[in-house]
């Protein structure tokens, strides 16, 4: 009766344990290339990347970067997603005809959050 209660008791917070580690449901370890991360970072007062014209020309230089040229490009294809904390940008690259390169911007730190491309 004993030895019952004791393991009782031993496994009992365990079982809980394990109970409150299955509520986790983003893990930014496992995350695809296309996800979010589970926390958008919010540092400063005011967004560093506000409006759209300061999201075209950061974007315009991260395109840059992929050896593309930022006229031929555009026009952009910008939205705001998750709870206006992100800016999702799609730029169709005319190296490709269905390509499409995906930007997330973080507005308050200006953190590129992903950054992928995808034959659609």
């Amino acid at each position: 009766m004993f030895k019952k209660v004791l393991i009782i008791l031993f496994f009992l917070p365990l079982f809980v344990v394990a109970q409150q580690n299955k509520d986790v449901k983003c893990k930014d370890k496992n995350r695809g290339i296309d996800q979010l991360p589970c926390k958008i970072t919010y540092r400063y007062g005011t967004d560093i990347i506000s409006d759209e014209e300061t999201a075209i020309k950061y974007t315009d230089i991260l395109i840059k970067k992929e050896l593309l040229d930022p006229e031929k490009v555009k026009p952009y294809q910008i939205s705001s997603i998750a709870d206006n904390k992100v800016w999702h940008i799609v730029v169709k690259s005319y190296n490709c005809r269905y390509c499409k390169i995906y930007i997330n911007i973080n507005k308050n730190t200006g953190e590129v959050l992903n950054f992928y491309r995808s034959e659609d």
